[in-house]
Parts: C-alpha cells; sequence; structure tokens
C-alpha cells in the first residue's frame, strides 16, 4: 500500500460503514468509518467519520496484504440490529475497534446491506493489495 490507500470490507447500503487498514504520512493504521451516506440518487453526501484507528506495525501489514488479517461482524436485515466491527492480524484473536453501528431500512426500498471489499487511493495511483480468501459464516 502506498501513502494515501484504503483498503478493507464494508457494509454497504445508502448508509454505510467501514473496516480496513489505511496508509497516511508512511503510518499505517486499522480504522473504523461510519457516517458514509449517498441520497437517492446515489451521489455521496458524505464520506463518513472514522471513529476509531490502531497503529499495525509494518509485520503486521504484510500478513494483511497476503490475507491472514481477517475482519468480521455480524450482519442482519433488520432496523436497530447492530454491527460490530472488529480485526485480527492473526486470523484467530480478534479485538473490537469503533462503536456498534446500527443498521438501518428506512430506504423506499430496502435492500439490506451488502458486503464490498475494497482497496482505493486518495492520491497517487500504483499501490496494491492482495485479498486470498473471504469467507462469510453465520453465528
Amino acid at each position: 500500500m502506498r501513502d494515501g490507500y484504503r483498503s478493507g470490507l464494508a457494509m454497504l447500503r445508502h448508509l454505510s460503514a467501514w473496516i480496513g487498514v489505511r496508509r497516511d504520512g508512511g503510518q499505517t493504521r486499522v480504522s473504523m468509518v461510519d457516517g458514509l451516506a449517498m441520497d437517492s440518487n446515489w451521489n455521496t453526501t458524505s464520506t463518513g467519520t472514522e471513529r476509531a484507528s490502531a497503529a499495525v506495525r509494518r509485520p503486521d501489514l504484510a500478513a494483511c496484504q497476503r490475507g491472514r488479517q481477517t475482519r468480521r461482524r455480524p450482519a442482519g436485515r433488520q432496523a436497530g440490529r447492530q454491527a460490530r466491527f472488529s480485526y485480527s492480524t492473526d486470523g484467530v484473536t480478534f479485538t473490537s475497534l469503533g462503536p456498534a453501528y446500527t443498521l438501518n431500512n428506512d430506504w423506499p426500498v430496502f435492500m439490506g446491506y451488502r458486503y464490498g471489499i475494497f482497496n482505493y487511493a486518495t492520491s497517487s495511483l500504483g499501490g496494491s493489495v492482495t485479498v486470498n480468501r473471504f469467507d462469510l459464516t453465520t453465528p
């Protein structure tokens, strides 16, 4: 990852949240962001607010790039249910990050939340991440 890169796992809808790795100023951290919003024409009205973050060492970043860092949280289709974000650098021990994210269904046509794996640049292009595996299980 290069400076300005973001990569992670999102819960997508007109109101969204994500957890992932971000790199800025040569520093790498895991972040939880919520408050991303779109209007009824799918135009972005808010890029969200970072609610929590934790520094990760360079060896942890390498593990993330090889797909060994896992992100998990329960999801639901009912208003009022909460998603909790956590991360792991070994795929076994998870650390909670940020507040619970309350799901909603106030859209004219409720479509439920979708999962999304993403990687994007906020500045120059040229970096990359590798996702080797994505598992979805129910508790």
